[in-house]
């Protein structure tokens, strides 16, 4: 996420407001394919496939897929929120093309944070987040809770949890926003970490199946745990050393069966959540074939 967000950033410093508020943008290449309601579930993409803000990237998407992921990653710096104005369009834009959004919490701070001060900036900042994107009125809310503890014993587990429960309240009390629009995303602990948070505030869970890769945990088994309360999939094919997020496409064979399988049982959002268009477009296809084919990724 460090690269996507210096990429990010650089890119927006880049840009004019002039060429913000152009309609479109005759140097990018539109995707080759529609996907829109084709999948038994809605089909997302992160607001960050071509180099430029978010109003520009969904105007470009919205032909071709059901959501856009407004993926708020900063919270530290105003403009790194659209402006006003520009939720405004989002706003009119899904009004005239039945383009919806969900919208990624901000990660560069935790609400998890031991530090009861930077936990109370945390959930103001997560708060103003919400509160700009409030118009656009998201399937869900991702929300990132950070593993504080000093171990892995039940104990630091269990002192974890009855921080993160009340700073969740907080935040929802804050907002004012329904506890089941709020999806806690599987980070790097153990997914069934999370369950008793859930349960007792009665939150949607986003299951992020290349975390459950990356760290070794039972993606049906997650799945099967958390069962009705998941609102949103990230779906992509892994990530790389020094790249990030990589294509659907290169998802390891031995988790094809388990993801076609999800799939197949799934009628919420599925975010594919790559930051390219070549790796959208490579993992629009993966999904197709995952979906229609069995679990077969190669073409």
């Amino acid at each position: 996420m460090k690269l996507l967000r210096l990429q990010e950033r650089r890119a927006l410093r880049a840009l004019t407001d002039k060429k913000n508020n152009s309609k479109t943008h005759p140097q990018y290449k539109p995707l080759d394919k529609s996907y829109k309601n084709r999948f038994p579930f809605t089909v997302a993409s992160p607001s960050f496939i071509y180099p430029d803000h978010v109003l520009p990237n969904a105007r470009m998407l919205a032909p071709f897929i059901d959501e856009i992921e407004l993926v708020f990653f900063e919270s530290e710096y105003e403009e790194s929120l659209p402006p006003e104005g520009d939720i405004k369009k989002l706003a009119k834009l899904s009004e005239s093309t039945g383009l919806t959004y969900n919208v990624h919490l901000p990660i560069d701070v935790s609400i998890t944070d031991p530090d009861e001060k930077k936990r109370a900036e945390a959930i103001k900042l997560t708060a103003r987040t919400v509160e700009r994107a409030r118009l656009l009125e998201p399937s869900t809310w991702t929300l990132h809770l950070p593993y504080t503890g000093c171990g892995n014993d039940a104990r630091s587990v269990e002192t974890w949890q009855k921080l993160a429960g009340p700073a969740v309240k907080t935040l929802l009390d804050t907002t004012g926003i329904a506890s089941r629009s709020v999806s806690v995303e599987t980070l790097d602990y153990p997914p069934a970490w999370l369950k008793p948070l859930a349960d007792d505030l009665d939150l949607s869970i986003c299951l992020d199946i290349g975390h459950l890769m990356e760290h070794g945990y039972d993606i049906a088994d997650a799945f099967k745990t958390f069962g009705e309360r998941i609102s949103i999939l990230h779906l992509y094919g892994g990530v790389k050393s020094g790249r990030g997020h990589i294509g659907l496409g290169h998802l390891p064979d031995i988790y094809a069966p388990a993801v076609s399988y999800i799939l197949s049982c799934f009628s919420g959002t599925v975010s594919l959540e790559v930051f390219s268009r070549k790796d959208l477009e490579e993992s629009l296809s993966a999904l197709a074939r995952l979906v229609w084919n069995d679990g077969a990724i190669s073409s």
